[in-house]
């Protein structure tokens, strides 16, 4: 990283200029990059197409057969249907999924929200991207457009607009960029990030057979999505992975809660687990 000072962070974010005497200094990292993680996903989808993947968008994927201990089939729209293998990648969803097959994994969703507004003034407008460390939010150029997210929300899996978020968000951009976007028709949205409790995804095998899980990389999922496809791919294809892949299998909770029932508790301490909802942001 590259530590900044105030004509530092001007230099980089000319945007920054009008908001500067409130700076003192930044991080930079060089090496980060920003994209467009829904224009990557439909150009990825059509390169899919070409090589002969089938799609099917809006179909209700209803629950799992298992016959002697391995998968035997899906139930889509009320039909059951076959695969050599079968991957649960639902994200925030696939716990729901899986329980009904007596699978636990500890995936829970963790709200946040997005502000994309088009950009009023291109000169005062952000270069890439400035994450706001007061408020946990980030702040990305994407062409013509300021799309301003972040905020974790413990509220299961209910997608409603917070407005006071929306408040929030708007105040970020126009504190740090004052006139760079445009506001009032901003297209404003929430979504459920899969959060586990060590932060690691849940790339791997499931004790069922021919069942594969890849879930559970929280805010990192465009970060992580090519790197989970191709070390999933390799383990069910038989190759050696690139990385290690220890650690990264739901197994590893279920030798945790092993150890755990094994270590004995002194006289006289209290443990309490509590899941409390709560919002940050």
């Amino acid at each position: 990283f590259e530590l900044l000072d105030r004509e530092g962070i001007v230099r980089v974010e000319p945007g920054l200029q009008a908001s500067s005497g409130k700076l003192v200094g930044a991080l930079r990292l060089p090496g980060d990059e920003t994209g467009d993680c829904q224009l990557f996903t439909e150009r990825l989808a059509a390169l899919c197409r070409d090589e002969g993947v089938e799609f099917r968008f809006g179909a209700n994927i209803e629950g799992l057969a298992v016959s002697g201990g391995a998968i035997e089939s899906v139930r889509i729209n009320g039909r059951p249907e076959s695969a050599d293998q079968y991957v649960v990648a639902l994200g925030s969803w696939s716990r729901q999924l899986l329980t009904d097959i007596g699978l636990s994994i500890p995936v829970y969703p963790l709200k946040g929200y997005s502000l994309t507004a088009s950009i009023a003034d291109r000169d005062a407008a952000p270069v890439s991207t400035v994450m706001d460390e007061s408020y946990k939010v980030a702040i990305t150029r994407f062409d013509d457009r300021i799309r301003v997210g972040g905020m974790a929300e413990l509220a299961g899996y209910d997608l409603s607009l917070n407005p006071r978020r929306r408040q929030t968000l708007e105040l970020v951009v126009s504190d740090l960029f004052p006139g760079a976007a445009r506001l009032d028709d901003a297209a404003f949205w929430a979504g459920l990030r899969p959060m586990t409790p060590d932060g690691t995804p849940i790339v791997g095998r499931a004790p069922q057979r021919r069942l594969w899980l890849n879930t559970g990389q929280g805010t990192l999922g465009w970060t992580m999505a090519c790197g989970s496809a191709r070390l999933l791919a390799d383990q069910i294809a038989g190759r050696k992975p690139e990385i290690s892949v220890e650690g990264l299998g739901p197994d590893r909770y279920w030798r945790a809660r092993a150890k755990l029932a094994n270590q004995s508790i002194e006289p006289g301490l209290a443990i309490e687990s509590r899941f409390t909802e709560r919002s940050t942001g």
